[in-house]
């Protein structure tokens, strides 16, 4: 299913875009992911576009409908990356949606929710050791935005399987999916709680302004 929205943005602070979205059909179904890498740099926005391109290769080869294969394909994905980038580091989220199943592919701050009447549901637990010191309260919002950028919680060279969570979701239908980047739940999450219906006519009206004033870059798919 061809996405709603899909938009990948430069900040309006940075120079370049190491933030990726994409997506494409797969055996049985359609594949979408989003990656932000650490470190605005071309080295760090190349790396990110090339592990997609040989994810897509990975998912390619036959029918990828579990957890065990779909994180396979990507641990492959980054090991073939390895031998020509010495150094990245991004985090990603990444759903794989068949007829009567969503698997769900998720490492670092990248998030994954549904749009409800209510807000978004969000799906996926940031991994940074802070992220339940927030939700408890220990923390408050700003405290955890500013230290939630740990490269060891992130998608690396030598990453092991166990840092990667691929997880089955129930396939609700007709809920819209969301897959961003921190550049976008970061800004818009307070807002996002309290509207009492989010759409993609909401969201739509976003992305132009925060385009141009966020200080960081964002990645949005809409399904």
């Amino acid at each position: 299913m061809t996405p709603s929205i899909l938009a990948c943005e430069v900040g309006g602070c940075e120079q370049v875009n190491a933030d990726y979205a994409d997506h494409w059909a797969v055996q049985g179904g359609h594949f979408y992911v989003v990656c932000d890498g650490i470190g605005h740099n071309e080295n760090t926005a190349t790396a990110v576009s090339e592990f997609c391109e040989r994810l897509k290769g990975e998912l390619s080869g036959g029918i990828i409908s579990d957890e065990t294969a779909l994180g396979d394909a990507i641990i492959n994905a980054v090991r073939s990356l390895e031998q020509r980038r010495g150094s990245f580091a991004f985090c990603m989220t990444a759903a794989l949606k068949l007829n009567d199943s969503l698997v769900v592919a998720h490492c670092g701050d990248c998030r994954l929710g549904f749009l409800t009447p209510k807000g978004v549901d969000w799906k996926t637990v940031d991994d940074v050791p802070h992220y339940k010191l927030h939700r408890d309260g220990v923390l408050d919002r700003d405290s955890y935005l500013k230290a939630r950028h740990l490269v060891s919680c992130k998608i690396k060279p030598g990453v092991i399987r166990e840092s990667l969570k691929v997880y089955s979701l129930d396939n609700p239908e007709p809920q819209c999916m969301l897959l961003c980047s921190d550049g976008f739940w970061s800004y818009v999450e307070v807002d996002l709680e309290g509207a009492p219906v989010l759409s993609m006519e909401v969201i739509d009206r976003m992305l132009p302004e925060l385009a141009s004033s966020a200080s960081d870059n964002f990645s949005v798919i809409l399904v």
